[in-house]
């Protein structure tokens, strides 16, 4: 504070001879460690308790962070030669106190959690980090965030187990003073298809119905009479790490593996090599489709006539281990794959190639990579399955050489070909249900939009041949519009991004090779 008060005197002096000194001051008191920010800008860290912060008259936003707290800001009015005092506080109960016009309070709230506990058959005394907290059974709120250790004591013995608890999380734990030990209680349910039976240790359970599992390990029985696409009995251990929603599966027939090698990777259609117009043809476009200008596509390639299915996706997450994404509800099947990434979509490519034989279109960065494993920027030189670049996409969704300069892949009239926001009832639809375009290529306005390889940057008016962006970027192309789209927004011209990891329930894709 003598600092504070020597600094005041300095400012009075210097008003004195010179005129007011356009400055004031923020003196901010709190534990030592506490970061301010100024208008979302470092400004220093709390030492000794005090940091004295010299500022432009005005309004300015005061921020404190502090690892292990929730961020904290409040507004203060600087008055030129006054100084305002703010008082930061960690996670202290709410008190009571006059606070001047020149004085603020602003509270960092603790992180926390809740912790249940129970046990059997005796009552028992509950010490986290050698802290009384009484007997069981017993909740405890609004406890720290954190690596904790649980020890608990009944019967003369002693159980202990090491948790690490997180923000808003709740946990459960059963000490078993028979069996000796300490359990965390799962709350979960178990979603697996229709016709399928599952016990869980030996438990008939209910599709989506919440069941208590006692600690992470649990054998789950699968039985089904559907011997096409399931094996009759499927014997699974499972590992439960935290409170939520399951997917089961039986394990696939032979026979239906069969179909599904068949299935895969889906039809392609051949894209002769051509020469198009790229970008806003019809003069009514988004800033993004503007100057449109030549491609010429020196070679041959195949695209997907259908998008990528669930069907074809979910094997690919069977036989890998990929995480399967969230339907929405709305089905599975035959229907596009959503809520898939950039770099889920790329993963499945070099699986399909692997699957075949084929040398891998992509390394770990996401560069397209030539048959001997070589990164390349020219798209003919791709042996593997990839994404279409987007040049390859707006050739194919206009037609190719085929083209009759439709607006939508196939129609100047949107509802022949494309489920948009009037007609797809709010959700995705099965593929090959519209109309195809010129080349026999079904969806490529509406129902769900698709991935393409290049990183997104603007057009440029000059003539390209085989045009592949491949200067990395923050986002990736994805082009066609999507059954929550208006019509304006499925015209084959029209395109959007998204970065490597987004994923939307709009979002899809569809495979594509050059012809060898």
């Amino acid at each position: 504070m003598k600092k504070e008060l020597l600094l005041l005197l300095i400012l009075c002096a210097l008003s004195t001879l010179f005129g007011t000194v356009s400055i004031g001051y923020v003196t901010v008191t709190s534990s030592d460690g506490v970061k301010i920010l100024v208008d979302g800008v470092y400004e220093g860290t709390v030492v000794d308790g005090n940091l004295l912060l010299p500022l432009s008259p005005g309004s300015h936003r005061i921020t404190g962070q502090k690892e292990g707290y929730e961020d904290s800001s409040d507004y203060v009015n600087v008055i030129a030669n006054r100084s305002t005092k703010i008082i930061i506080e960690l996670g202290d109960p709410v008190g009571k106190e006059k606070i001047s016009l020149d004085q603020k309070k602003i509270t960092l709230g603790n992180k926390t959690g809740t912790i249940n506990i129970f046990s059997i058959p005796y009552e028992a005394t509950v010490f986290i980090d050698d802290i009384d907290y009484g007997e069981t059974d017993i909740r405890l709120t609004n406890f720290l965030i954190g690596i904790h250790t649980l020890k608990m004591e009944s019967a003369n013995k002693i159980l202990q187990i090491g948790f690490v608890l997180c923000d808003n999380e709740t946990l459960d734990f059963l000490a078993d003073f028979v069996e000796g030990k300490i359990s965390q209680l799962f709350t979960v349910s178990f979603d697996f298809p229709d016709g399928v039976e599952v016990t869980a240790n030996g438990r008939n359970i209910k599709r989506n119905a919440s069941l208590v599992l006692i600690g992470s390990d649990h054998l789950v029985e699968m039985k089904t009479s559907d011997s096409f696409i399931y094996e009759p009995l499927t014997v699974k251990h499972i590992i439960v790490t935290r409170n939520r929603s399951y997917d089961l599966k039986p394990d696939f027939s032979e026979e239906y593996k069969h179909y599904l090698s068949n299935l895969l990777p889906g039809k392609l259609v051949f894209v002769p090599q051509g020469t198009f117009i790229m970008g806003d043809t019809w003069g009514d476009g988004f800033y993004s489709e503007e100057r449109a200008h030549e491609v010429f596509l020196t070679y041959n390639f195949y695209i997907g006539k259908y998008e990528v299915t669930f069907d074809q996706y979910d094997a690919f997450c069977e036989a890998t281990g990929w995480e399967k994404p969230h339907d929405d509800v709305w089905g599975r099947g035959q229907r596009p794959v959503i809520n898939v990434s950039w770099n889920d979509a790329t993963a499945y490519c070099n699986w399909l190639s692997e699957k075949e034989g084929l040398p891998k279109a992509y390394d770990s960065n996401g560069n397209l990579l030539d048959k001997n494993g070589s990164i390349t920027t020219d798209p003919s030189k791709v042996v593997g399955y990839r994404l279409p670049t987007e040049a390859e996409w707006e050739y194919a969704a206009r037609g190719g050489n085929k083209s009759e300069g439709y607006k939508y892949s196939g129609s100047d009239n949107v509802g022949d070909v494309a489920w948009y926001r009037d007609n797809s009832g709010d959700k995705t639809q099965e593929v090959g249900k519209k109309a195809p375009n010129e080349l026999g290529i079904y969806d490529m306005s509406g129902n769900v939009r698709e991935w393409c390889s290049d990183w997104y940057k603007s057009y440029s008016t000059s003539a390209q041949t085989n045009p592949y962006n491949s200067i990395a970027g923050s986002v990736r192309v994805n082009r066609g519009g999507c059954w929550f789209n208006d019509a304006w927004n499925t015209r084959v011209a029209n395109r959007s991004y998204g970065s490597l990891t987004y994923t939307r329930y709009t979002l899809g894709f569809r495979i594509s090779r050059t012809v060898p």
